[in-house]
């Protein structure tokens, strides 16, 4: 059942959240929260109903006190990652000091990591007068209370937030290295947000299709049984029935967006060609609407859908993560060659065969990852989460997929997942269009790295696995390298 699926997902992204953001806080890097206060801003927006939530920082430089208010609906936050009294006090006192009480009717602090069973409510009161209340057991929330109200929403809001833990947990994982205390910390923090390079330009036409009439056709012309499961679904088989192959689009509002130019593609066969429209990507990567800025990050993740197909990497059609598949059938194992800091390769499609019959598939593991774009500081970005994928017949999930997963995780450090995103990124780099000159073509550059103060690095080669990090017993470090 999809809904139980997606709380298992739920809680499991909330729990690793938490456990970064603590291991963190215990290395003394308590500004975790500077990095995540505008990944919450969707979350909190879904969960408290606050459509005008915005970081105050953007307003002013260092809001002091509070970092995201919405002051259409009175409601503050404190994003923390200390969960101890002195915080809260610290906060409370700040709110006072500074009468945000005439802007703000409520004021929760949301600590990233787990709260105190219980916080002096006297203490606080001590700072409050007569125009503000403030009470602890309400006011005090972490990420397990907004698993509680999120799993009170519906199952497309709860898949939405789903999306946006998971981005948040790239950005922890980007934002700290949990290394061992033997091995120095590097020269540089590698993140796992990639550059890119929009397209000038997005095209949108109005649609002219009647979706029985196509859905009819399509049990005729294509074998297809059973009922649309929604417009795009029905969206792409208008175009299949037109020999139109690409899955460069997106459908909004009964408009066709698209980065190629609509008129003179295979796209123009289902749209209005009179109601073509050419729009500057800045017309919905500035928007001030949420849709268009969606549409846009809809629109990428289309684009690079059809540059990854034809690269034997393929989409999932529920998920929407991206997998490695064969090059052709038959194929056991498909290996890709990349440069890090040396020539390397890795194993990303592999088929496990039982043990007791050699001659029976076991099931297909597949080296996946995640893409979410995100606009930061004016800047476009690629957040890379890399992860595996387990299935039956090369595409369809195997029924072992989630125990599988858990194991691999439990046996990667976090240098092979860091080296597993400088893998992605070079793939993506390597699939981009040949031609700079292409204004139209979306492009890959590289990932965005902080320099830190240190002398040294010590480091595994780019090819090299590390001691523990073995799937099973019959499988070859080659197979796992990263």
């Amino acid at each position: 059942m999809r809904q139980l699926e997606v709380e298992n997902q739920l809680r499991d992204v909330v729990s690793r959240i938490i456990l970064q953001v603590e291991l963190a806080t215990a290395q003394g890097r308590t500004d975790i929260n500077l990095a995540l206060e505008d990944a919450f801003i969707p979350i909190l927006k879904s969960v408290f109903n606050l459509p005008h939530l915005i970081n105050l920082n953007r307003k002013q430089k260092n809001y002091p006190g509070i970092d995201l208010g919405d002051d259409h609906d009175r409601v503050a936050f404190q994003v923390t990652s200390t969960t101890g009294l002195e915080k809260v006090k610290f906060t409370v006192g700040q709110f006072m000091t500074r009468s945000y009480y005439n802007t703000f009717d409520e004021l929760y602090v949301l600590m990233l990591g787990k709260k105190q069973s219980s916080y002096s409510q006297n203490a606080v009161n001590a700072l409050l007068t007569e125009d503000f209340s403030f009470n602890c057991a309400k006011h005090i929330i972490d990420l397990g209370d907004i698993l509680g109200m999120v799993t009170g929403l519906r199952l497309a809001a709860q898949e939405r937030v789903l999306a946006e833990l998971r981005h948040i947990l790239g950005e922890v994982d980007a934002f700290i290295s949990i290394r061992s205390e033997t091995v120095e910390a590097p020269t540089a923090i590698t993140t796992n947000l990639q550059e890119i390079r929009l397209p000038d330009a997005v095209y949108v036409a109005e649609l002219t299709i009647n979706d029985k009439a196509v859905v009819e056709r399509a049990k005729v012309e294509l074998s297809y049984r059973g009922y649309a499961k929604g417009r795009r679904a029905v969206v792409k088989m208008a175009l299949l029935l037109n020999d139109v192959q690409t899955d460069a689009w997106v459908c909004h509002d009964n408009k066709l967006f698209s980065f190629t130019d609509i008129a003179s593609s295979g796209l123009v066969s289902i749209v209005d060609e009179g109601t073509v429209e050419r729009l500057d990507v800045a017309d919905l990567a500035d928007s001030d609407e949420l849709d268009n800025v969606n549409v846009l990050k809809q629109l990428l993740a289309a684009e690079a859908r059809q540059m990854l197909k034809a690269r034997n990497v393929r989409a999932h059609p529920k998920d929407g993560f991206f997998f490695f598949v064969p090059f052709e059938d038959g194929q056991d194992i498909r290996r890709e060659a990349w440069v890090g800091k040396a020539n390397a390769t890795r194993t990303v499609y592999v088929v496990r065969y039982q043990k007791k019959d050699p001659d029976k598939v076991l099931h297909h593991q597949h080296f996946s990852f995640e893409l979410t774009f995100s606009n930061l500081g004016g800047t476009w970005f690629a957040q890379i989460v890399p992860s595996w994928y387990f299935s039956y017949d090369g595409f369809r999930r195997s029924n072992w997929h989630d125990k599988l997963l858990s194991k691999q995780k439990r046996l990667e450090l976090n240098l092979s997942v860091r080296n597993a995103v400088r893998f992605v990124a070079y793939f993506l780099l390597n699939s981009s269009g040949a031609d700079e000159a292409d204004e139209q073509s979306l492009r890959f550059g590289t990932l965005l790295e902080f320099d830190v103060d240190r002398d040294g690095e010590e480091d595994l080669d780019d090819g090299d696995i590390a001691a523990d990090a073995a799937f099973d017993d019959d499988m070859t470090d080659d197979e796992v390298a990263a």
